[in-house]
C-alpha cells in the first residue's frame, strides 16, 4: 500500500524524505515604519502562508510572548520580529482583513497568543489543520502535511530556539520562513484532494468478523 494514502504516516517513512527548505528572499523587519510599511504593501495580496514563534519555556506553568509573525508570498518571506518592530497599526489591519487569506497550522494558539500583545478581530484566516481532519487524516500537523503533500520532510530542529534573541541565525531565518512558506504549498493540494482518508465502518466490521 502506498503510505501516501494512508490515514497515519509512520515517522520512519517521513525520515526517509528529502528536506524542504524555502528559497526565496527573507526581509527581517526590525523597526515600525518598515513594518507599517510592508504590512500595508501586504494587503494587496489575496493569500499569504502565516506563522508565528515564540521564546520556549522550560519550565511549566511559564510562557513568553510571540516574538515574530512571518508572512509569506510564493517567493518571500517577512519576519516581523515583534520586539523590535511592535504590533504596528497595519500590522493588526492586515491581520484583521478579511481580504487577504492567511493560511496556517494551529492557528488558534497563534491568534490567542498575539490578542495577548494587542486585542485585535482577527480575519481571513484559514486552518489547514482543519481541511485536513474533514478527510480524515489523522495526523494534522505541518510536518506530517508537508511529507503526504509535498513528499518532503520538515525541519524542526530551530523549533525551541531562541526567538527573542537578539539576532536570528540564519538557520532560524530559514525555518521561519519555511514553516510560514509551507502553509501556501499545501493549501492548493488539500483542496485537490478528493480523497477520504477515515476508515470504511463496513470494511472495519468486516475485519472485526474474521
Amino acid at each position: 500500500m502506498n503510505p501516501i494514502s494512508t490515514p497515519r504516516l509512520e515517522k520512519e517513512f517521513i525520515n526517509t524524505l528529502p528536506p524542504l527548505t524555502f528559497k526565496g528572499r527573507i526581509v527581517e523587519v526590525t523597526d515600525r515604519t518598515t513594518a507599517d510599511r510592508i504590512a500595508l504593501e501586504l494587503m494587496n495580496h489575496k493569500v499569504l502562508g502565516f506563522d508565528t514563534e515564540s521564546r520556549p519555556s522550560f519550565r511549566k506553568g511559564v510562557t513568553y510572548p510571540v516574538a515574530l509573525i512571518q508572512l509569506a508570498s510564493e517567493d518571500t518571506a517577512w519576519l516581523f520580529r515583534l520586539r523590535f518592530c511592535g504590533f504596528s497599526e497595519n500590522l493588526l489591519k492586515l491581520l484583521s482583513s478579511k481580504h487577504v487569506k492567511k493560511l496556517g497550522i494551529g492557528l488558534r494558539d497563534d491568534i490567542s497568543r498575539l490578542k495577548d500583545i494587542r486585542d485585535f478581530q482577527p480575519a481571513g484566516f484559514i486552518e489547514l489543520c482543519e481541511i485536513a481532519a474533514e478527510k480524515g487524516i489523522i495526523q494534522v500537523g505541518a510536518r506530517p502535511l508537508t511529507a503526504r503533500y509535498l513528499h518532503h520532510r520538515l525541519i524542526k530542529s530551530s523549533q525551541r530556539s531562541n526567538w527573542a534573541a537578539p539576532q536570528l541565525t540564519e538557520k532560524q531565518k530559514a525555518y521561519a520562513a519555511t514553516d510560514a512558506w509551507v502553509c501556501l504549498k499545501l493549501y492548493p493540494k488539500l483542496l485537490a484532494d478528493s480523497r477520504n482518508y477515515a476508515p470504511d465502518p463496513k470494511e472495519k466490521e468486516q475485519s472485526g468478523n474474521h
